[in-house]
Protein backbone atom coordinates (compact mmCIF):
# COMPACT_ATOMS: atom_id res chain seq x y z
CA UNK A 1 0.00 0.00 0.00
CA UNK A 2 2.81 2.45 0.42
CA UNK A 3 4.67 1.61 -2.72
CA UNK A 4 1.70 2.26 -4.16
CA UNK A 5 1.30 5.81 -2.39
CA UNK A 6 4.87 6.40 -3.32
CA UNK A 7 4.48 5.63 -7.10
CA UNK A 8 1.10 7.88 -7.34
CA UNK A 9 2.79 10.89 -9.11
CA UNK A 10 4.35 8.17 -11.78
CA UNK A 11 1.83 9.53 -14.21
CA UNK A 12 3.02 13.17 -13.70
CA UNK A 13 6.68 12.07 -13.76
CA UNK A 14 5.99 10.44 -17.65
CA UNK A 15 8.02 7.20 -16.29
CA UNK A 16 7.79 4.75 -13.48
CA UNK A 17 11.18 5.15 -11.71
CA UNK A 18 11.39 3.92 -8.19
CA UNK A 19 11.36 6.71 -5.48
CA UNK A 20 14.28 5.45 -3.92
CA UNK A 21 16.29 5.99 -7.22
CA UNK A 22 15.07 9.36 -7.56
CA UNK A 23 15.91 10.53 -4.00
CA UNK A 24 19.59 8.64 -4.65
CA UNK A 25 19.98 10.86 -8.12
CA UNK A 26 19.06 13.66 -5.70
CA UNK A 27 21.27 12.50 -3.14
CA UNK A 28 24.85 12.74 -6.05
CA UNK A 29 23.12 16.08 -7.37
CA UNK A 30 23.34 17.83 -4.39
CA UNK A 31 26.82 15.98 -3.40
CA UNK A 32 28.57 17.01 -6.21
CA UNK A 33 26.86 21.15 -6.73
CA UNK A 34 27.60 21.80 -2.75
CA UNK A 35 30.15 19.89 -2.27
CA UNK A 36 31.95 22.41 -5.51
CA UNK A 37 30.07 25.29 -3.63
CA UNK A 38 31.23 24.80 -0.02
CA UNK A 39 35.15 23.84 -1.06
CA UNK A 40 35.25 27.14 -2.25
CA UNK A 41 37.44 27.94 0.97
CA UNK A 42 40.40 25.65 0.10
CA UNK A 43 40.63 27.45 -3.07
CA UNK A 44 39.91 30.89 -2.15
CA UNK A 45 44.05 31.83 -1.38
CA UNK A 46 45.34 29.69 -4.64
CA UNK A 47 43.13 32.01 -6.63
CA UNK A 48 43.81 35.28 -4.72
CA UNK A 49 47.70 34.17 -5.19
CA UNK A 50 47.37 33.44 -8.56
CA UNK A 51 45.08 36.51 -9.90
CA UNK A 52 47.32 38.69 -7.80
CA UNK A 53 44.64 40.46 -5.49
CA UNK A 54 43.62 39.46 -1.77
CA UNK A 55 41.10 38.14 -0.07
CA UNK A 56 38.43 40.68 0.14
CA UNK A 57 37.87 40.48 -3.63
CA UNK A 58 38.09 36.44 -4.09
CA UNK A 59 35.47 35.87 -0.64
CA UNK A 60 33.30 38.27 -2.31
CA UNK A 61 33.29 35.74 -5.36
CA UNK A 62 32.15 33.37 -3.48
CA UNK A 63 28.74 35.38 -2.25
CA UNK A 64 28.40 36.33 -5.60
CA UNK A 65 27.97 32.12 -6.56
CA UNK A 66 25.78 31.73 -3.36
CA UNK A 67 23.51 35.13 -4.12
CA UNK A 68 22.83 33.61 -7.70
CA UNK A 69 22.29 30.40 -6.60
CA UNK A 70 19.39 31.40 -4.43
CA UNK A 71 18.13 33.65 -6.95
CA UNK A 72 18.41 30.65 -9.35
CA UNK A 73 16.46 28.56 -6.64
CA UNK A 74 13.62 31.08 -6.65
CA UNK A 75 12.87 31.02 -10.52
CA UNK A 76 13.73 27.49 -10.60
CA UNK A 77 11.97 25.99 -7.88
CA UNK A 78 8.63 27.31 -9.50
CA UNK A 79 9.59 26.27 -13.17
CA UNK A 80 10.11 22.80 -11.75
CA UNK A 81 7.28 22.57 -9.68
CA UNK A 82 5.60 23.80 -13.28
CA UNK A 83 7.00 21.35 -16.03
CA UNK A 84 8.82 19.07 -13.64
CA UNK A 85 12.62 18.71 -12.82
CA UNK A 86 14.30 16.79 -15.77
CA UNK A 87 14.95 20.14 -18.24
CA UNK A 88 15.58 21.80 -15.21
CA UNK A 89 18.82 19.31 -14.09
CA UNK A 90 19.91 19.09 -17.29
CA UNK A 91 20.54 22.82 -17.82
CA UNK A 92 21.87 22.74 -14.50
CA UNK A 93 24.29 19.83 -15.36
CA UNK A 94 26.07 21.76 -18.65
CA UNK A 95 26.04 25.46 -16.36
CA UNK A 96 28.17 23.70 -13.82
CA UNK A 97 30.48 22.08 -15.96
CA UNK A 98 30.69 25.01 -18.25
CA UNK A 99 31.27 27.44 -15.14
CA UNK A 100 34.06 24.84 -13.42
CA UNK A 101 35.71 24.87 -17.25
CA UNK A 102 35.57 28.79 -17.64
CA UNK A 103 36.89 29.43 -14.00
CA UNK A 104 40.02 27.14 -14.95
CA UNK A 105 40.84 28.96 -18.16
CA UNK A 106 40.06 32.31 -16.47
CA UNK A 107 42.91 35.16 -16.52
CA UNK A 108 41.12 37.85 -14.89
CA UNK A 109 38.99 38.32 -11.73
CA UNK A 110 35.76 39.98 -13.43
CA UNK A 111 36.47 36.36 -15.52
CA UNK A 112 35.92 33.90 -12.62
CA UNK A 113 32.68 35.96 -10.97
CA UNK A 114 31.12 35.70 -14.53
CA UNK A 115 31.98 31.79 -14.46
CA UNK A 116 32.06 30.60 -11.31
CA UNK A 117 29.53 33.56 -9.49
CA UNK A 118 26.74 33.49 -12.28
CA UNK A 119 27.02 29.71 -13.68
CA UNK A 120 28.08 27.64 -10.61
CA UNK A 121 25.54 29.31 -8.76
CA UNK A 122 22.63 28.96 -11.30
CA UNK A 123 23.46 25.29 -11.92
CA UNK A 124 23.26 24.84 -8.04
CA UNK A 125 20.03 26.84 -7.67
CA UNK A 126 18.78 25.49 -10.59
CA UNK A 127 19.37 21.51 -9.01
CA UNK A 128 18.57 21.98 -5.12
CA UNK A 129 14.85 23.47 -4.77
CA UNK A 130 13.53 21.82 -8.06
CA UNK A 131 14.85 18.20 -6.74
CA UNK A 132 13.28 19.08 -2.99
CA UNK A 133 9.83 19.24 -4.64
CA UNK A 134 10.94 15.94 -6.48
CA UNK A 135 11.25 14.29 -3.33
CA UNK A 136 7.98 15.60 -2.29
CA UNK A 137 6.32 15.01 -5.11
CA UNK A 138 7.64 11.33 -5.20
CA UNK A 139 6.70 9.57 -1.80
CA UNK A 140 4.10 9.32 0.83
CA UNK A 141 3.29 11.71 3.52
CA UNK A 142 4.90 9.20 5.58
CA UNK A 143 7.89 8.19 3.96
CA UNK A 144 8.72 11.67 2.89
CA UNK A 145 10.47 12.81 5.83
CA UNK A 146 13.39 9.66 5.37
CA UNK A 147 13.70 10.28 1.93
CA UNK A 148 14.02 14.20 2.57
CA UNK A 149 16.74 13.84 5.01
CA UNK A 150 18.51 11.21 2.77
CA UNK A 151 18.65 13.63 0.19
CA UNK A 152 19.61 16.38 2.38
CA UNK A 153 22.72 14.69 3.48
CA UNK A 154 23.51 14.45 -0.28
CA UNK A 155 25.01 18.19 0.81
CA UNK A 156 26.81 17.01 4.29
CA UNK A 157 28.34 13.91 2.52
CA UNK A 158 29.42 16.54 -0.61
CA UNK A 159 30.95 19.05 1.81
CA UNK A 160 32.60 16.14 3.64
CA UNK A 161 34.27 14.55 1.09
CA UNK A 162 35.06 17.66 -1.21
CA UNK A 163 36.88 19.75 0.69
CA UNK A 164 39.48 17.17 1.47
CA UNK A 165 39.52 15.72 -2.21
CA UNK A 166 39.69 19.56 -3.48
CA UNK A 167 42.49 20.12 -1.23
CA UNK A 168 44.69 17.18 -2.49
CA UNK A 169 44.00 18.04 -5.70
CA UNK A 170 45.14 21.05 -5.68
CA UNK A 171 48.44 19.86 -3.83
CA UNK A 172 48.88 17.85 -6.49
CA UNK A 173 47.56 19.38 -9.82
CA UNK A 174 46.91 23.25 -8.85
CA UNK A 175 43.70 24.47 -8.37
CA UNK A 176 42.81 25.36 -12.20
CA UNK A 177 43.42 21.75 -13.52
CA UNK A 178 41.29 20.87 -10.10
CA UNK A 179 38.09 22.70 -11.45
CA UNK A 180 38.75 20.96 -14.72
CA UNK A 181 38.57 17.58 -13.20
CA UNK A 182 35.42 18.60 -10.87
CA UNK A 183 33.86 19.88 -13.92
CA UNK A 184 33.83 16.39 -15.04
CA UNK A 185 32.52 14.87 -12.25
CA UNK A 186 29.87 17.80 -12.27
CA UNK A 187 28.64 16.98 -16.03
CA UNK A 188 28.19 12.91 -15.01
CA UNK A 189 26.55 12.68 -12.19
CA UNK A 190 23.90 16.05 -12.31
CA UNK A 191 22.88 14.47 -15.97
CA UNK A 192 22.28 11.22 -14.17
CA UNK A 193 19.94 12.68 -12.14
CA UNK A 194 18.75 14.53 -14.93
CA UNK A 195 17.42 11.27 -15.89
CA UNK A 196 15.55 10.69 -13.20
CA UNK A 197 13.71 13.71 -12.79
CA UNK A 198 9.85 14.01 -13.54
CA UNK A 199 8.75 15.69 -17.29
CA UNK A 200 5.99 16.96 -16.47
CA UNK A 201 4.12 18.29 -13.25
CA UNK A 202 1.22 20.50 -13.39
CA UNK A 203 -0.43 21.58 -9.58
CA UNK A 204 -3.99 20.76 -9.42
CA UNK A 205 -4.73 24.24 -7.53
CA UNK A 206 -1.83 26.03 -9.45
CA UNK A 207 1.54 27.63 -8.48
CA UNK A 208 1.17 30.03 -5.05
CA UNK A 209 1.43 33.70 -6.07
CA UNK A 210 4.44 35.66 -4.90
CA UNK A 211 1.94 37.86 -3.16
CA UNK A 212 0.49 35.56 -1.12
CA UNK A 213 4.09 35.15 0.98
CA UNK A 214 4.94 39.03 1.14
CA UNK A 215 1.15 39.51 3.14
CA UNK A 216 1.80 36.89 5.13
CA UNK A 217 3.53 37.91 8.36
CA UNK A 218 4.86 34.44 9.58
CA UNK A 219 6.34 33.99 6.33
CA UNK A 220 7.90 37.63 6.33
CA UNK A 221 9.65 36.72 10.00
CA UNK A 222 10.93 33.34 8.80
CA UNK A 223 12.77 34.97 5.67
CA UNK A 224 14.08 38.38 7.72
CA UNK A 225 15.06 35.29 10.01
CA UNK A 226 16.96 33.44 7.14
CA UNK A 227 18.36 36.54 5.91
CA UNK A 228 19.83 37.54 9.29
CA UNK A 229 21.31 33.88 10.00
CA UNK A 230 22.68 34.10 6.20
CA UNK A 231 26.07 35.72 7.07
CA UNK A 232 27.05 33.50 10.19
CA UNK A 233 25.38 30.29 8.14
CA UNK A 234 28.39 31.15 5.16
CA UNK A 235 31.25 32.67 7.34
CA UNK A 236 32.47 29.28 8.62
CA UNK A 237 32.47 27.75 4.82
CA UNK A 238 34.43 30.84 3.66
CA UNK A 239 36.72 31.27 6.36
CA UNK A 240 37.49 28.39 8.61
CA UNK A 241 40.17 26.99 6.12
CA UNK A 242 42.31 30.87 6.05
CA UNK A 243 41.77 31.51 9.82
CA UNK A 244 43.25 27.88 11.38
CA UNK A 245 45.95 28.36 8.77
CA UNK A 246 46.60 31.75 10.05
CA UNK A 247 46.61 30.22 13.81
CA UNK A 248 49.14 27.74 12.92
CA UNK A 249 46.89 24.88 12.48
CA UNK A 250 48.40 22.33 10.08
CA UNK A 251 46.30 22.41 6.26
CA UNK A 252 45.09 19.58 6.37
CA UNK A 253 43.16 19.72 9.14
CA UNK A 254 42.12 23.15 8.04
CA UNK A 255 40.99 22.02 5.22
CA UNK A 256 39.08 19.16 7.12
CA UNK A 257 37.19 21.75 9.00
CA UNK A 258 34.45 22.14 6.70
CA UNK A 259 34.39 18.59 6.19
CA UNK A 260 33.82 18.16 10.06
CA UNK A 261 31.04 19.94 9.66
CA UNK A 262 29.85 18.27 6.54
CA UNK A 263 30.42 14.61 8.19
CA UNK A 264 28.56 15.85 11.09
CA UNK A 265 25.53 17.04 9.05
CA UNK A 266 24.84 13.86 7.33
CA UNK A 267 24.45 12.14 10.39
CA UNK A 268 22.28 14.73 12.02
CA UNK A 269 20.22 14.85 9.23
CA UNK A 270 19.50 11.29 8.58
CA UNK A 271 18.15 11.34 11.75
CA UNK A 272 16.14 14.32 11.64
CA UNK A 273 14.88 12.03 8.47
CA UNK A 274 14.04 9.35 11.11
CA UNK A 275 12.30 11.55 13.64
CA UNK A 276 9.40 12.07 10.69
CA UNK A 277 6.94 14.48 12.08
CA UNK A 278 7.64 12.97 15.52
CA UNK A 279 8.92 16.34 16.47
CA UNK A 280 7.33 19.79 15.69
CA UNK A 281 9.59 21.13 12.89
CA UNK A 282 9.41 24.76 13.76
CA UNK A 283 11.03 23.81 17.07
CA UNK A 284 14.05 22.07 15.41
CA UNK A 285 14.52 25.24 13.73
CA UNK A 286 15.15 27.07 16.52
CA UNK A 287 17.16 24.42 18.06
CA UNK A 288 19.32 24.86 14.66
CA UNK A 289 19.45 28.60 15.30
CA UNK A 290 20.61 27.85 19.03
CA UNK A 291 23.40 25.60 17.55
CA UNK A 292 24.48 28.00 14.67
CA UNK A 293 25.31 30.89 16.58
CA UNK A 294 26.98 28.61 19.72
CA UNK A 295 29.19 27.38 16.74
CA UNK A 296 30.30 31.02 15.71
CA UNK A 297 30.18 32.30 19.43
CA UNK A 298 33.10 29.39 20.32
CA UNK A 299 34.99 30.16 17.20
CA UNK A 300 35.15 33.28 18.17
CA UNK A 301 36.96 32.72 21.57
CA UNK A 302 38.79 29.53 19.90
CA UNK A 303 42.06 31.11 19.19
CA UNK A 304 43.11 28.53 17.04
CA UNK A 305 42.76 25.87 19.16
CA UNK A 306 42.40 23.08 17.35
CA UNK A 307 39.88 20.92 19.34
CA UNK A 308 37.89 23.96 20.11
CA UNK A 309 37.58 24.63 16.21
CA UNK A 310 36.85 20.51 15.67
CA UNK A 311 33.80 21.65 18.35
CA UNK A 312 32.72 24.70 16.48
CA UNK A 313 32.45 22.50 13.15
CA UNK A 314 30.50 19.98 14.58
CA UNK A 315 28.21 22.53 15.92
CA UNK A 316 28.22 24.21 13.16
CA UNK A 317 27.02 20.95 11.29
CA UNK A 318 24.38 19.96 13.52
CA UNK A 319 22.94 23.37 13.44
CA UNK A 320 23.09 23.21 9.51
CA UNK A 321 21.62 19.88 9.12
CA UNK A 322 18.82 20.22 11.34
CA UNK A 323 17.74 23.41 10.01
CA UNK A 324 18.08 22.61 6.06
CA UNK A 325 15.86 19.29 7.21
CA UNK A 326 12.91 21.11 8.98
CA UNK A 327 12.47 23.47 6.71
CA UNK A 328 11.05 22.02 4.04
CA UNK A 329 8.32 20.16 6.57
CA UNK A 330 7.19 23.97 8.02
CA UNK A 331 6.89 25.31 4.46
CA UNK A 332 4.83 22.04 2.95
CA UNK A 333 2.70 22.71 6.12
CA UNK A 334 1.67 26.17 5.35
CA UNK A 335 1.32 25.90 1.47
CA UNK A 336 1.21 22.25 0.26
CA UNK A 337 4.11 20.21 -0.71
CA UNK A 338 2.45 20.80 -4.72
CA UNK A 339 4.27 24.47 -4.06
CA UNK A 340 7.47 23.52 -1.92
CA UNK A 341 9.57 23.68 -4.69
CA UNK A 342 8.59 27.18 -5.39
CA UNK A 343 8.13 28.62 -2.05
CA UNK A 344 11.15 27.04 -0.65
CA UNK A 345 13.52 28.55 -3.42
CA UNK A 346 11.51 32.14 -3.05
CA UNK A 347 12.08 31.48 1.27
CA UNK A 348 15.69 30.69 0.69
CA UNK A 349 16.85 34.30 -1.54
CA UNK A 350 16.31 35.48 1.94
CA UNK A 351 19.93 33.34 2.74
CA UNK A 352 21.19 34.13 -0.48
CA UNK A 353 20.97 37.96 0.72
CA UNK A 354 22.35 37.07 3.95
CA UNK A 355 25.13 35.38 1.87
CA UNK A 356 25.82 38.19 0.09
CA UNK A 357 26.40 40.42 2.78
CA UNK A 358 28.30 37.82 5.16
CA UNK A 359 31.64 36.69 3.30
CA UNK A 360 31.85 39.69 1.23
CA UNK A 361 31.57 42.20 4.05
CA UNK A 362 33.99 39.86 6.31
CA UNK A 363 36.42 39.22 3.75
CA UNK A 364 37.04 43.13 3.56
CA UNK A 365 37.12 43.50 7.54
CA UNK A 366 39.73 41.00 7.81
CA UNK A 367 42.21 42.41 5.05
CA UNK A 368 41.14 45.36 7.09
CA UNK A 369 41.15 44.35 10.97
CA UNK A 370 42.17 40.58 10.96
CA UNK A 371 39.50 37.92 12.04
CA UNK A 372 38.32 38.96 15.52
CA UNK A 373 35.57 41.62 14.21
CA UNK A 374 34.57 39.81 11.16
CA UNK A 375 33.62 36.42 13.65
CA UNK A 376 31.91 39.05 16.31
CA UNK A 377 29.70 40.82 13.24
CA UNK A 378 28.32 37.50 11.85
CA UNK A 379 28.12 35.94 15.66
CA UNK A 380 25.94 39.09 16.40
CA UNK A 381 23.38 39.03 13.24
CA UNK A 382 22.66 35.03 14.38
CA UNK A 383 21.28 36.12 17.60
CA UNK A 384 19.43 38.71 15.99
CA UNK A 385 17.70 35.72 13.57
CA UNK A 386 17.19 33.97 16.86
CA UNK A 387 15.57 36.27 18.09
CA UNK A 388 13.55 36.91 14.87
CA UNK A 389 12.66 32.84 14.70
CA UNK A 390 11.70 33.14 18.59
CA UNK A 391 8.47 35.23 17.91
CA UNK A 392 5.14 33.36 17.16
CA UNK A 393 4.28 32.49 14.23
CA UNK A 394 0.03 31.65 14.45
CA UNK A 395 -1.01 33.37 11.20
CA UNK A 396 -3.61 30.84 8.99
CA UNK A 397 -2.48 31.25 5.58
CA UNK A 398 -4.44 29.82 2.68
CA UNK A 399 -2.39 27.35 0.78
CA UNK A 400 -4.35 27.84 -3.10
CA UNK A 401 -2.78 30.60 -5.32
Amino acid sequence: MAAASDLRHSGDRGDASDPWSVAAAAFAANFVTFGILFSFGVFLTPIADDLDTSTGPVAALFSTAVCTYYAGGAIGGRIGDRFGARLLVAVAALAMSAGLLLTAISDALWQTYAAFGVLVGLATGFCYPSMIGLIGRSFSERRRPAAMGFLLAGVGAGTLVMPLASHALISRLGWRQTYAVLAAVALVAIGWAATRGDRVRVPTGGLIRVTKLVRSRRFLLFFAAVVAIGPGFYAPVAFYNDYAVERGVAPALAAALIGISGATSVVARLVCGALGDRVDPMRLCRAAFVCMTAALAIWWVSDGNPAVLVVSAVAHGIGWAVWVTATPSVLASWYGVENLGGVIGIYYTGLGVGALAGPAVCGFIIDAAGFGPAIGLVTVTSLIALGLLALPMREAVARSG
